[in-house]
């Protein structure tokens, strides 16, 4: 995976049937987590957009979803074609304690790769991961197959798979990976911003 062009792609897309479609906007630490999210990855993408419908802060492009409702899949093969990049940092509009550079660590960690995804707590983070341009005719084939998950096209790439160790020098995974689908789920969040922020 070569970063020489990288784009980072914030998806803001979903039904929102937890929380609502615009949980991005719900405040972390007193900042939208879509805001958290896009501060840690403008100082590592030559280019940031968002895909969805949510509110873009001046200076992000917004990527309206082609396929709205169909699944994060779609939305990263929307944000592909809207952005020709190297490689593309995904991550979703609800993981505020995300870091930059953890999101550097996904880059370097790509060399040799198509992808590269962390894993946490035995299950894939596939939301927070960085695609090289290579994997888009993987995509396009699970996607014409009728598949909307975004592992369904990880079989047909070189992929990397980053353990929790590794992981571990950005802070604690439980933390950096933690995202907000409920109100519970962003009460928590709230009282983690500010214990850590």
């Amino acid at each position: 995976m070569s970063a020489k062009h990288v784009v980072g792609m914030v998806l803001a897309g979903g039904a929102g049937r937890r929380l609502s479609p615009d949980k991005g906007q719900r405040l972390v630490g007193g900042v939208p987590i879509t805001e958290r999210v896009l501060a840690a990855l403008t100082p590592v993408a030559d280019e940031t957009i968002i895909v969805g419908s949510a509110l873009a802060p001046e200076g992000i492009r917004l990527v309206a979803d082609e396929q709205p409702g169909a699944g994060p899949l779609a939305a990263i093969h929307t944000g592909m074609k809207a952005a020709p990049a190297d490689v593309y940092l995904v991550v979703a509009c609800d993981m505020p304690f995300i870091t930059s550079d953890l999101l550097r660590h996904l880059l370097v960690a790509g060399d040799g790769f198509d992808a590269v995804v962390p894993v946490v707590g035995g299950r894939d983070e596939p939301l927070c991961a960085a695609y090289g341009r290579s994997c888009l005719p993987a995509i396009v084939e699970a996607l014409e197959t009728g598949q909307s998950r975004v592992a369904s096209f990880f079989s047909k790439v070189r992929l990397r798979k980053l353990a929790e160790e590794e992981l571990a020098q950005f802070g604690w995974p439980e933390v950096v990976f933690f995202n907000v689908n409920t109100l519970q789920e962003l009460s928590v969040a709230q009282q983690m911003a500010q214990e850590t922020d």
